[in-house]
């Protein structure tokens, strides 16, 4: 018997060749404890996959297809603005910019607050199905 270091150092021709050796006995019932292996293995990774839930799959369907709809909109009829500057004051500028940007970061708190309460809500119904396949 080899070692795996041995293995490891072979060339592939050498490899197919002793895979094609039919005189090398195959212990019994080896396909079978493979396929049991790999079919639990896809069992534990399916478990493991969280389950996404139909109205989440409806919401983002629904957000992929508004996308879509705003992107075909705008490429339809392209938005033609001419840029000017509407602050002689850069102090006023950069004010106007912060509150800005202060406004976009509650949005976003706010956005991240709600998604993280929905992500647990979503998880519960999966744990509670898992539960219900252990038993």
């Amino acid at each position: 018997m080899k070692k795996i270091e041995d293995i490891e150092m072979m060339e592939v021709e050498d490899l197919l060749k002793v895979a094609e050796d039919n005189s090398v006995p195959v212990p019994q019932g080896l396909e079978s404890r493979i396929r049991e292996t790999i079919l639990s293995q896809k069992i534990a990774e399916e478990e493991a996959a969280p389950a996404v839930s139909l109205r989440t799959r409806w919401i983002t369907g629904f957000a992929v297809a508004a996308a879509c709809t705003v992107a075909a909109v705008l490429l339809h009829n392209p938005v033609q603005t001419e840029l000017k500057d509407t602050f002689d004051d850069p102090r006023l500028a950069y004010a106007e910019v912060e509150k800005t940007f202060e406004r976009i970061s509650m949005k976003m708190s706010k956005a991240s607050e709600m998604a993280y309460e929905a992500t647990s809500e979503i998880g519960k119904p999966a744990s509670i199905i898992r539960k219900i396949n252990r038993k």
